[in-house]
């Protein structure tokens, strides 16, 4: 498994996606630049860009949840299955959704 693991990683280009896909000549001009805010990096980067800081040596950040109660969470789902042999609906696939808060 990890080595699959490496294999995958090692397929990725800096921008997250695979290789042989953005670095394709005959995909150029098919990507546009999108952005987005992770609120939780924003958080550690406020922390550590207050004037006078300096991280002890070997010192890692990570964010934590103020309140989970208030933390916005997507509905979470698999798509259903079909059992291609038979054409059947996995009854699997019927357990309720993760639901977040």
């Amino acid at each position: 498994m990890e080595f699959a693991y490496t294999l995958y990683v090692d397929g990725l280009c800096d921008c997250g996606r695979p290789k042989l896909e953005c670095r394709n000549e005959a995909n150029a001009g098919l990507y546009e630049v999108a952005d987005v805010t992770c609120y939780a990096q924003a958080a550690i980067e406020e922390h550590t860009g207050q004037k006078d800081f300096k991280a002890d040596p070997g010192q890692r950040f990570y964010a934590t949840e103020i309140d989970e109660e208030l933390i916005t969470r997507r509905t979470f789902a698999f798509p259903p299955r079909l059992d291609a042999a038979k054409g059947e609906h996995d009854e699997a696939d019927d357990a309720e959704p993760l639901q977040g808060h």
